[in-house]
């Protein structure tokens, strides 16, 4: 059974993950930079998990777009329609504001236009050869679009090998089985499969695509054993490799709360709110905008100020960031997004595909 409308819950869920990332990225991520130092939101320095709830996401969505119709390769164009149009955009835009302000901070952050090859071919810079002397990534959080892609690459695979049957099921089983293959011979047989094999599947984030297509799973047909058990596995990864208690009540709290999500309870459907919901469907560009350029900004204000002066200039600087994505969603992420489903519209009729995903 296919979702017959938009999940505005998830859309929230978005918007709660870009946030928390934000927060990261402004008040911990780089306190040399900052005149306000570490100190004003301690407690945002957790705020990278919301990359966590981002993978979480994405493994909910994306075997939707696959079992709506039109097979692996079309769900490749319209994944690549829907993402690099605002990619390349944000890029543009973040690498002529890193050029022209002469901040600490953009000073840091300044790279060389080979920064674009990486930043849009949604690859890592490490697996180029040395020769194209690549310059890292435009923005630093570009790195989680790799991972993204990797990851749309693997489950259209996936499908094509398994099938519509129980897929979620099954292909989180594989993810599963693939982490600990991969953990198992690097820490029994070290050095004995190419590191390119680590790179490509990531296997540190595989447990969290395979908690969301379990946690679609649920959410499609309700709790059962198989389902269960397999989450309870992605769980215990993500406790295991947590670093301290509190990173690991933090990701227990987000499996939960995406339960809570899938299994539609009452509590949770706040997260559906048109703030957060309209803040979730435009998260990705939020999230594409928001370091370089915020910091750089940030990195402008005298030391010494009041901390509530600090705060409300944060949100003016949030706001804008919010204003141009705005404008990146309406006028390039809108248009991309009906252009993906024009072209790679299947040739048979079938279900719509309601959840067009944003990426972290």
């Amino acid at each position: 059974m296919l979702f017959p409308t938009r999940l505005s819950v998830f859309d929230g869920l978005r918007a709660l993950a870009v946030l928390a990332v934000v927060f990261f990225h402004y008040f911990q991520s780089y306190p040399k930079f900052y005149p306000y130092g570490d100190t004003l939101l301690p407690w945002a320095s957790y705020g990278n998990l919301g990359v966590h709830l981002f993978f979480i996401i994405s493994g909910f969505v994306i075997p939707i777009s696959l079992l709506s119709g039109g097979g692996g390769a079309r769900f490749l164009l319209k994944r690549f329609l829907r993402l690099w149009p605002a990619l390349a955009v944000c890029s543009a835009l973040t690498f002529l504001v890193m050029q022209v302000l002469s901040t600490d901070f953009a000073l840091f952050a300044r790279r060389e236009i080979t920064a674009f090859v990486p930043s849009l071919t949604f690859t890592r810079p490490e697996i180029w050869p040395g020769s194209f002397a690549l310059d890292n990534y435009i923005d630093p959080v570009y790195w989680t679009l790799a991972i993204e892609a990797q990851f749309y690459l693997i489950i259209a695979a996936l499908f094509a090998m398994l099938g519509r049957q129980r897929f979620c099921e099954r292909g989180a089983f594989c993810l599963l089985l693939a982490q600990f293959s991969l953990s198992a011979s690097e820490s029994f047989l070290p050095g004995m499969m190419p590191k390119i094999y680590y790179r490509f599947l990531s296997s540190e984030y595989l447990h969290l695509f395979a908690a969301g297509m379990l946690f679609s799973q649920i959410y499609q047909e309700g709790v059962k054993t198989r389902s269960l058990a397999l989450l309870l596995w992605s769980f215990a990864v993500s406790q295991y490799i947590s670093e301290g208690l509190v990173q690991a009540s933090v990701l227990a709290g987000i499996y939960l709360l995406v339960l809570a999500c899938a299994l539609r309870l009452r509590f949770v459907q706040w997260l559906g709110s048109w703030p957060l919901a309209t803040l979730g469907l435009g998260s990705y560009s939020v999230y594409l905008l928001h370091n370089n350029i915020g910091n750089a900004l940030i990195s402008l204000f005298p030391p010494g100020a009041h901390s509530a002066v600090y705060l409300l200039c944060l949100a003016g600087i949030f706001a804008l960031i919010l204003l141009i994505s705005a404008c990146v969603y309406l006028w390039v992420e809108k248009p991309a997004q009906a252009l993906a489903r024009r072209w790679a519209k299947p040739k048979v009729a079938s279900s719509p595909d309601p959840l067009t995903t944003q990426t972290s």
